[in-house]
């Protein structure tokens, strides 16, 4: 691995859309159909998503949630769009539509470090993993203000 970096290359993150026609998917519907990997769930690479408005992102994909996930590389198999192992649904996170209209204005990216700021102590150490490579990736830039943004979320926790 490189050093002095968070940014895991084998760490991809993505949206998830279940396929059917259909405006709106409970967090059952999503824990259903991902765990049985079946060809109704459509990958989009978070890059393509990334800086837009929540209401861009609902449009875009012609649905009323999101849900947003992490993992590694090899987990997915692009080409026929679906996962090829089953995704451990502490790695994925759903927005719910009334969250989401509360939210409207902000961008997903935001959203999902804003989630992955206040959840960030509870996980574990893979998870933490992920999520610093999504802070460095999309939020930061640099391994040194991922750093402290790390050492401020542990400072915090500390003082609870």
């Amino acid at each position: 691995m490189r050093e002095n970096t968070f940014d895991v290359p084998a760490y991809k993150f993505f949206a998830w859309k279940i396929n059917d026609r259909l405006k709106y998917h409970s967090y059952d519907d999503y824990k259903f159909s991902i765990s049985k990997t079946n060809n109704s769930i459509i990958i989009i690479p978070f890059e393509n998503i990334d800086g837009l408005k929540v209401q861009e992102v609902q449009t875009l994909l012609s649905t009323s949630e999101i849900v947003v996930s992490g993992g590694l590389y090899y987990s997915f198999n692009y080409g026929e769009g679906r996962v090829s192992q089953k995704l451990d649904n502490s790695n994925w996170i759903y927005f719910a539509p009334d969250y989401l209209n509360e939210h409207r204005e902000e961008t997903i990216d935001r959203l999902l470090e804003e989630f992955m700021e206040r959840d960030y102590m509870s996980k574990d150490e893979y998870t933490k993993r992920m999520y610093r490579c999504f802070f460095e990736r999309y939020q930061d830039g640099s391994y040194e203000k991922t750093k402290e943004r790390v050492k401020r979320l542990e400072m915090q926790s500390n003082n609870k």
